[in-house]
Order: structure tokens, then C-alpha cells, then sequence
């Protein structure tokens, strides 16, 4: 596992709305796989129904899991496709508002059920991410 940078090439890009009451993540997932993308860069804006979202623990290398069943803005999302078990993975953060503007963020999860989702997908070649076990984080990283 490499901790340096890599250059890769921008090859296709991708732009679309997501199906209201689908799942962001598994949306994302099923597009790349069906494409056959391997590594990517993605963003998105939009709303939720319910979002979902972790926060990692870096002392008890564990997430805490939480959601929201209110609707939230997608007010920011980041976010990178690798390789995973064979599949393609998203690895995403976002920050929901809600209607008093209030905000959290976190790890994406499965389990946000899309409103609107306006996504860009940003096809990266001449790389290669894998994600293995790093014993260091506890994490699975490329």
C-alpha cells in the first residue's frame, strides 16, 4: 500500500440526476460497475430524505453509525471510486443541512434515500486503486 500520490488521466466524465428514493451509494456503485469504472472522482449536490452518515472513531478504530430521517440539503459531497472485493466502492464524505440550516457530516453510508441528486462522475485511467487492510487505521485503503 502506497502512501505517495499517483498521477492518473481523466478519462470519460459522467453527469446525471440520480431517481428519487433510490440510494445515493448504491446508486453510484451500480452506475460505475455497469460502466466499467474503476477508480473516479465524484461529487454531488442535492436532497435527501434521509441521510446516513458515520463518524470514525481513530482511538476505538470503530464508526458510529447515524442518520436522519428528516429531510437534509446534500450541501457538500466528496468522494472517490476504488476497487473492493472485486466491485467498485465509494468512499464519500457530505455535509446534510437541514431546515434551520443546521449541519453534520460524516462517512456516506448505504441508506440515504435521494430526493434529488445531481452527481458528476470523473472516470480516472492509468491508476490503479485497490483497497486492502491497513493495520495502522484499521481502515481498508489503497
Amino acid at each position: 500500500m502506497s502512501t505517495g500520490l499517483q498521477e492518473a488521466q481523466v478519462g470519460r466524465t459522467f453527469i446525471g440526476r440520480l431517481a428519487t428514493d433510490t440510494d445515493l451509494v448504491e446508486e453510484i456503485e451500480r452506475f460505475c460497475a455497469d460502466a466499467g469504472i474503476q477508480a473516479a472522482g465524484v461529487s454531488a449536490v442535492g436532497a435527501m430524505r434521509r441521510a446516513a452518515y458515520a463518524y470514525y472513531n481513530q482511538t476505538t478504530k470503530q464508526y458510529k453509525e447515524m442518520a436522519s430521517p428528516s429531510h437534509h440539503e446534500l450541501s457538500g459531497f466528496v468522494g472517490n471510486i476504488s476497487m473492493r472485493e472485486g466491485r467498485p466502492f465509494l468512499h464519500a464524505h457530505a455535509t446534510f443541512a437541514d431546515i434551520n440550516g443546521e449541519c453534520v457530516a460524516g462517512h456516506l453510508l448505504k441508506g440515504c434515500t435521494v430526493w434529488v441528486a445531481e452527481v458528476e462522475i470523473r472516470e480516472l485511467v492509468g491508476v490503479e486503486l485497490v483497497r486492502e487492510h491497513d493495520e495502522l487505521t484499521g481502515l481498508a485503503l489503497w
